[in-house]
């Protein structure tokens, strides 16, 4: 396990560009998901190469992404799941359908879960694009990572506050928390808690990130999962 840092290493891409990122369409991607670290996957497993991607989602405005849309739910893709392969390109293909998220449904095919939820969602996504742009800005600026929920779009870094670290974990294995739920899982070790592809093959733990360090808005800790043989990364949050 490597000890968090504040200052940028060479296995790290902070806030790495879209097209780094996604497979095409990828405005697509874009709309709904965040980047927030790339991750050289030779320092987790000197056997493995190429970049992985931690991400956020945009959703959700309220409880977690993916609860307004089980009509387009499959195995990757569930209530405070989200499944990807990763390319040979080493971009993002999303594994399953993109009506996942709450946005790309017309309006008045699915039940509101309140009056107005489609409306507030909508305000909540031009709202974390423009703090997100704001986070990547400043990052740019100082080349550390301040977060991002203390400060509005026009709020300037003063120089008294103090840089946080990049990632709460880094390889090794993860306990349980409030995100084991949900997805079938090995629970042989409780120290390293792993999710299970369909044929029981089990993911490996990459990273996690505390989601409002990089966005206004961003779960406690989002947990990235990488299974090397199919290319899989699955990604899930902690709200706690």
């Amino acid at each position: 396990m490597i000890e968090p840092t504040t200052i940028p290493p060479s296995y790290l891409k902070v806030y790495p560009p879209d097209e780094e990122v996604f497979a095409k369409p990828v405005e697509l991607y874009a709309r709904h998901l965040l980047p927030l670290l790339s991750i050289d996957l030779s320092v987790i497993n000197p056997e493995w190469s190429g970049w992985v991607h931690l991400l956020n989602t945009v959703e959700p405005e309220d409880e977690v992404v993916g609860k307004s849309t089980q009509p387009f739910h499959n195995y990757f893709l569930r209530e405070n799941w989200i499944g990807f392969h990763l390319n040979q390109a080493g971009r993002y293909e999303l594994l399953g359908d993109f009506r996942y998220f709450l946005l790309e449904n017309p309006p008045e095919t699915l039940p509101e879960h309140y009056p107005g939820e489609r409306e507030v969602m909508e305000e909540h996504y031009v709202q974390q694009h423009t703090a997100m742009r704001r986070s990547r800005e400043r990052f740019a600026e100082h080349g550390v990572l301040y977060t991002a929920n203390r400060y509005s779009a026009k709020d300037a870094i003063t120089g008294a506050e103090l840089p946080c670290n990049l990632f709460n974990q880094l390889g090794g294995g993860v306990a349980g928390g409030n995100w084991f739920d949900g997805f079938p899982f090995d629970e042989s070790d409780e120290e390293n808690i792993r999710p299970l592809m369909p044929d029981g093959t089990p993911f490996h733990f990459i990273a996690s990130v505390t989601g409002w360090d990089y966005c206004a808005q961003g779960a406690n800790e989002i947990l990235l999962f990488f299974e090397p043989q199919s290319r899989t990364a699955l990604i899930t949050f902690d709200w706690s």
